[in-house]
């Protein structure tokens, strides 16, 4: 039994030898799968994708531009304007004032504000900030049966309230006891406010901005219908016979605001239309009856080309003057 024991021992020191000597492939042949390649990007994979970012980038940026042109294209028609006499109704979306354009209110209120307790003359441009329930005034000299037009831009969220009084008011804002000759409050907020006074007589008259809601800065502008002042494109006397109309052409400054005003010097009655350059009708006024100024504006979406018609609603003839300003 010893014998055949001593026998094994060679054979089993044998077989030991021979699985030490397996070859590495034979090994692999049991191990687990490897772990997926992709877990980890490699630095060159990572610097990739920033590559790719990066270019993608402006490329979103370049379609952003493309997106609103598109849109302006898809509405072309510019937003009624309200009027001192009813409200308007909104019939199409106006493009915010663009950096450009409020800078340039910006210079020009900078260039000719009025000076403390001065009168606030046709031409001139002057604003500042309003708080919630705070209010500005401005004293105007005014002239018998000469319209005044005051126009307010708003700035951000502030709706403003526009109203005039007869004197000096010495700066009150909310005069007690006193009644306005004419008031506007037909804007939405943010949007621009007109105010259109036909003074009875030769004196002093005191307009007043007041914050309706919200807070914010506003620019003021006011003008009449025969003092040449910057912005002014049409500002003449004209007549209609009977049964006739006629139109003006006008230019807008980009997507800054287009007034028109028509004053007859007699008792006929007329309207007032603002029209795209395809004679589509934009607003219209018809409310101040025989004698009575009409007045609208209109915010273009864009430098557009517009047609202002004035006609005698009762087929009667007229002598009137008319004012169209662009702004500046």
């Amino acid at each position: 039994m010893k014998r055949f024991a001593l026998f094994l021992l060679p054979v089993l020191a044998l077989a030991v030898m021979i699985a030490c000597n397996r070859t590495p492939a034979e090994a692999t042949a049991t191990e687990l799968p490897p772990p997926p390649t992709a877990a980890i990007p490699t630095e060159a994979t990572a610097t990739t994708a920033a590559d790719a970012a990066t270019a993608t980038a402006p490329a979103l940026a370049t379609s952003a531009p493309a997106t609103e042109a598109a849109t302006a294209t898809a509405a072309p028609s510019l937003e009624a304007s309200p009027t001192a006499a009813s409200v308007a109704t909104d019939t199409a979306v106006a493009a915010s004032p663009t950096a450009a354009a409020t800078a340039a209110a910006t210079a020009t209120v900078a260039a000719s504000p009025p000076a403390t307790g001065s009168i606030f003359g046709p031409g001139q441009v002057d604003g500042t900030t309003l708080a919630a329930g705070t209010a500005h005034s401005y004293l105007v000299q005014g002239r018998p049966f000469e319209p005044i037009i005051l126009f307010v831009e708003p700035q951000n969220e502030l709706d403003v309230a526009l109203a005039a009084y007869s004197g000096d008011l010495s700066g009150q804002t909310t005069p007690e006891g006193v009644t306005a000759l004419a008031a506007a409050d037909n804007a939405l907020a943010g949007r621009p406010e007109i105010l259109v006074l036909s003074p009875e007589s030769a004196g002093l008259y005191t307009f007043v901005v007041r914050a309706a809601s919200g807070e914010g800065s506003f620019v003021a502008h006011l003008f009449d219908l025969t003092t040449p002042a910057p912005g002014v494109a049409i500002q003449q006397a004209e007549t209609l016979d009977a049964g006739t109309e006629k139109v003006f052409t006008v230019a807008s400054n980009g997507a800054r605001p287009v007034i028109a005003v028509a004053d007859p010097s007699d008792l006929s009655d007329i309207a007032l239309d603002i029209m795209g350059g395809d004679g589509a009708l934009l607003t219209t006024a018809n409310y101040s009856g025989p004698g009575g100024a009409e007045t609208g504006y209109v915010l273009p979406l864009g430098a557009a080309s517009l047609l202002v018609k004035v006609r005698e609603v009762n087929g009667s003839a007229s002598t009137f003057q008319i004012v169209v300003i662009t702004l500046q």
